[in-house]
């Protein structure tokens, strides 16, 4: 399986507007999570900042949220 096919599949494959744009946010906020957690790292360098939990949540709740949409539409899971 390639991750990065999955978006293909996915998008060939569902057909409900709704659920389109769930899966394209949700896309959205695993690739933001990512940044923020460079940034997070980067200030916490260079500041000290505590504020280093917004991009790996980001990440966690973009991901599962990703995984679900994929699941639905029996593209992951199952043996």
């Amino acid at each position: 399986m390639n991750i990065l096919s999955m978006p293909k599949k996915y998008y060939a494959k569902e057909s409900n507007p709704l659920h389109l744009a769930g899966y394209t946010l949700s896309l959205g906020l695993l690739v933001v999570g990512g940044l923020e957690t460079f940034e997070g790292f980067y200030y916490y360098l260079k500041r000290g900042s505590s504020n280093m939990l917004l991009g790996p949540l980001g990440v966690v709740a973009g991901g599962y949220m990703t995984y679900l949409y994929l699941k639905e539409a029996d593209l992951v899971g199952g043996y």
